[in-house]
Formats: C-alpha cells, structure tokens, sequence
C-alpha cells in the first residue's frame, strides 16, 4: 500500500471507529423491542418472506402484497433482505433490530468517506482556499482536476489544515445520533429508509472515486459500480431515486473545476447521462406494469389536495417550519401527527416556511461559486425531500420524522461547515469539538429515551393515542394489542370505539370478531366475520376464521366453502389445502 495512503487511512479509522460506537450507544437498548405497527403488514403477517415460493412475486407485486393487501410500495429488495431474516431468526426480535441499527451505522461510516473524498476535490473549498494545500492541485478545463502521480495513485489529496477532517466526521456524527433518525432505525420496517440511503451514498463515492481517477467511464470499475447501486437503491425504497438528482449536484458543484457553467453542465450530463436513463426507465415501469394502486397519487381519488398543487406546495411549506423544529430542537417525537393541509398562503407558517425556503433557494443560487459546500447542502435538502414533500406525488402523509432521514444531511453539512469555518477563523476549534461532544450526548439520550417508546405494543399505543385519541389506525392497533395479551374487555371497548369512528372498514370488525370468538360469543362472532366479508368481498383473513369457526362447530360444509374461497384467493395457501384434504377422509 502506498505510505501516503497508509498514513491517511490511519488516521480515518479511528474516525469511523467514533462514528460506529456512538450509533451503538444511541441505539443500544432498542434491541429488545418487540414489532408491531407497520411491521405487521411488511413482516409478521407477510407470507411471502416465509417461504421461498413467493420469490418470483418479490419483484412483481406490491410490499404488502404478502398480508393481501395493495400499496403504492415496491421494494423487491428490502422483500429478499426480510425473507432472509425472517429464515435466520424469525421472532427473535435481536436480530431484527441489530440489522436495522447496523445498517443506519454503515450508511453513516459511507456518508463520512463520501464527504472526504468529495471534499478532496479543490471546488468544494473554492470558498475557502487556505485550507488547500494549492501547489499541489492543478485543474484542466475539460477534467474535474489533475493529481500527481502519488495522488492519482493513492486517489487522494493533501489537505494542508487537519482540521479539515473534521468536518466530514462532524456530518458523520450528527447524522448517526441525530433523534430525529429513530422512527427510521428503530422501526424495524422502516430499513428501507437506511437501505436506500447506503446505496445512494455508496453510489456516489464510487462515483466521485471515478471522476477523481480521471479515466474515461467506460474504462472505469468505480463508474460502473456507482451505476450497478442505483438499480439497487430503487429496489429498496422509492426515496433512491433522488440520486438521479444528487449525483449531478455534487458533480456540478464540487467535482467540476471548470470555470464555464455551459461547460461544467456539458461534463456533468456526459458523466451522468446513463443514471438519468435508468430514472426514466424506472419512472415509466412504476407507471405502468408496477402501478399497484396510483403510482402518483397515494390517495387514488380527486380532492382539494391531490388536483391542486398550490395547496400541496403552500402544505410544503408550512411542514418546513415543522421540520426546522425536528432538525433543530428534536423534541416530542412521535409517529403519528394530525398536521392539515394549508388552505391559505396568509398562514403564519406558510408565511414563515415560504420565507426561510426563498432564502435558502437565494443563498444557493448566490453562493454557488464562492461558497459551494452551502449551495450543494441547499440543494442536497431539497432533492432528498422532494419525494416525501407532495409537490410532485400526493403521496399518504404530509409530514413523518422519518422523512428527514435523507435529506437532513444536506443540513447538516451546511451547519458543520459555517461552525468550522466560524472556529478556525478565531481558534475555537477546541471549542466547537467540546460543543461537538455535548451536543452528541444529548442527542444520544434523547434517543435512549425514545427507544423505550417502542419497548412494547401496548405501551407504544396508549401513549400514542393521547395524541391522536381519533385516529382509526391507532385505536384498532390498540384493540389488537389487547387482544394478543388476554386483555378482552379493554379489546372489546377499543374496537368498538374503532368501528364507530370509521363504519366501513372491515378490520375492526373481523377484529372484535375474534375476541367475541375468544371469549365465547359465537354467534356475535359469526355476525362480525361476516360483516367484514360483506364489506370487503376479498377479506381473506374472515374467510380463514370462518372455516375454522365452522370446523370447531362441525358445520363441514361451510368450513368448505370457506376454504375455497381462501384458496381462490391465495391457491399457495398450503395449510387451507391441507384442511380441505382431511375434510374429503370426514
């Protein structure tokens, strides 16, 4: 190994050893947690990553397909990924969350070696360039820029002030004990969110890897292997496919070192041409042969929200003013919140949201010669929120914690940066890492604290209802989780609370079914059932209870015609199969 690149990565290990043991500590105690939520569709009840005869229906049908259901969601990948731990541990509720917590952590340790290969280049300091050591850099016009020998060979630079180091740890650390992450980590069925954001990150090391080596893109590995982890990032969340806009942002703004706009726009989309074509391809599949349920509109019906932009827009912008609270004083965490959609531009917050997002779009556009480390963290923020901020999809919420997971690194690249440069210009920079290490503290408690939010079901409801006492989801979740733990009479109560707030939903009635059955109400057990079905023609999970219902009561032949209508609807159903063979020896 070359002595300079020895003596380098020396140096860096250490910083990724700190990045790897904070994320552990913030996120320690979460392992026991039990799964529940979400996790129920995507995992426990889903019958596809329990056996591998569903695999070719990974990649053609939606998330939830599995626990016969439809979404919008298509993450054939994160589908393998949970198939292969369910076969490793199943229940064991250990190994889920290890997975999820040491994925965010390698996505943090990829973030930290992007930003210092990124930030290797002489444009992303251009701002700033004392901090390069100059002589040794030398720019072409038609290339990103030219190392010696020893640098292209070792595929870094000198930096001439080690405190420039410091800022992609700085990035690195916030970003791996920020709270504000939780509801993605700690939520099992949300890896998704880290998933893509790993490939995305990794994708554009490798790229920016590519552009320092100066070789052609076909001649390159890195090229192709950034190519290779766009497919994988779509595969794993939606959210991937902000690279498409990522990638030539960063290209633009800090691999580029031509003087020209027209020019550095020409090197850009050659270099990028190829991810804007698997972009494409991927938008018209989603279009068409993977439209599950309105690719482009999560609600699938016409409302004020969904046929007018400028209230999804002027919603944006009030979230904004939510999501500065997040990024800034992340308190009061939770998963569910009623936030309504703007219905004027002379809101306070949309006011007040429209306001900081002009300023950022103007400081972006102003400083994006002298100061591109700003314009590039402006620009990273908006295209990494774009998916989840309903301007160009109505997708199925306005606002979630989880929705910063991405795009909050732009921000905090932009803090980092101002407070470094803040603390070498009047040598605080002691001062910065001992504020540094505080404000890490404190972010680590706080998310030790909330990991204990999702200890148990119950717990993790009934503190949740309090906010959202109305909401159907919360209360039927609720009333299951009271069920599961021999809780009948609080069960009962809860799903009928469930039911009066949203009469038409099957659920809540095969819900209360259950428990009627439990606690040897028969026939209000049969009513409910077969409300459920009369509601939903294809609920599959009342079909099942009805024939078994039937067996226990000896009434064959309606346990039949309930299994055929099981298998009709899930032919791989093995166990109804099984039933209908020891009905034909009766």
């Amino acid at each position: 190994m070359n002595t300079s690149l020895k003596n380098i990565s020396n140096k860096r290990w250490p910083y990724v050893v700190l990045i790897v043991l904070l994320g552990m500590v913030a996120y320690h105690n979460c392992l026991p947690n039990e799964m529940f939520w979400d996790d129920d569709d995507f995992i426990n009840n889903n019958r596809f990553i329990r056996d591998f005869h569903y695999w070719h229906l990974w990649f053609t049908q939606n998330l939830v397909a599995g626990s016969y259901l439809v979404s919008n969601y298509w993450r054939p990948l994160l589908l393998v990924i949970f198939a292969m731990e369910w076969h490793f541990w199943q229940n064991w509720v250990y190994g889920w969350h290890a997975v999820s917590v040491g994925v965010h952590i390698l996505a943090a340790v990829t973030l930290y070696f992007l930003l210092n290969r990124a930030l290797s280049f002489p444009n992303a300091f251009v701002g700033n360039p004392e901090r390069l050591d100059a002589p040794s850099l030398r720019s072409r016009s038609n290339r990103a820029f030219t190392l010696d020998p020893r640098q292209k060979r070792s595929g870094v630079t000198n930096v001439k002030n080690e405190n420039s180091n410091l800022l992609p740890l700085l990035v690195a650390l916030i970003f791996v004990c920020h709270p504000t992450h939780n509801e993605a980590v700690v939520y099992v069925n949300s890896l998704g969110d880290s998933l893509a954001t790993f490939f995305v990150l990794s994708s554009l090391l490798l790229f920016a890897r590519f552009r320092q080596s100066q070789k052609p893109a076909w001649a390159s590995r890195s090229y192709w292997l950034a190519l290779l982890l766009y497919p994988l990032a779509l595969l794993s969340k939606e959210t991937g496919f902000v690279l498409v806009g990522l990638l030539p942002l960063m290209d633009f703004l800090l691999l580029s070192n031509a003087k020209s706009f027209k020019v550095r726009v020409g090197q850009t989309m050659g270099a990028t041409w190829t991810f804007i074509v698997i972009a494409i391809i991927y938008i018209s599949l989603r279009a068409t042969v993977l439209n599950f349920n309105n690719s482009f509109n999560f609600y699938n019906a016409n409302n004020a929200f969904t046929t007018h932009p400028s209230i999804r827009l002027m919603t944006f912008s009030k979230a904004m003013v939510q999501y500065t609270g997040f990024l800034f004083f992340p308190y009061q965490l939770r998963v569910e919140r009623a936030f309504p959609w703007a219905q004027s531009f002379m809101e306070w917050d949309v006011i007040a949201g429209a306001v900081l997002i002009g300023l950022m779009l103007f400081a972006a556009f102003k400083f994006w010669r002298s100061k591109p480390l700003i314009s590039f963290g402006i620009g990273w923020f908006f295209i990494a929120i774009a998916p989840a901020s309903n301007v160009f999809v109505a997708i199925n919420s306005v606002l979630y914690e989880h929705f910063l997971y991405m795009p909050m690194i732009g921000i905090a690249l932009i803090v980092a940066s101002l407070s470094l440069d803040f603390a070498q210009k009047h040598n605080m920079v002691p001062t910065l890492l001992k504020i540094s290490a505080l404000i890490a503290v404190i972010f680590c408690a706080i998310n030790i604290h909330r990991n204990l939010d999702w200890r148990t079901s119950i717990g993790f409801y009934e503190q949740l209802v309090t906010y959202r006492p109305d909401d159907y989801r919360v209360i039927n979740n609720l009333g299951m989780e009271y069920a599961n733990n021999g809780i009948h009479d609080k069960a009962l109560a809860t799903y009928l609370k469930a039911i009066a707030l949203d009469p038409k939903n099957p659920v809540a009635y095969h819900n209360i079914a259950g428990t009627y059955r439990d606690t040897g109400h028969v026939q209000l057990a049969l009513e409910n059932f077969h409300k459920a079905i009369e509601l939903n023609g294809d609920f599959i999970w009342s079909y099942r209870s009805l024939a078994d219902l039937y067996w226990r009561l000896g009434r064959y032949d309606e346990c039949k015609e309930n299994l055929l209508r099981v298998l009709r609807l899930d032919p791989y159903d093995k166990k109804a199969r099984q039933a209908l063979q020891e009905l034909s020896a009766k």
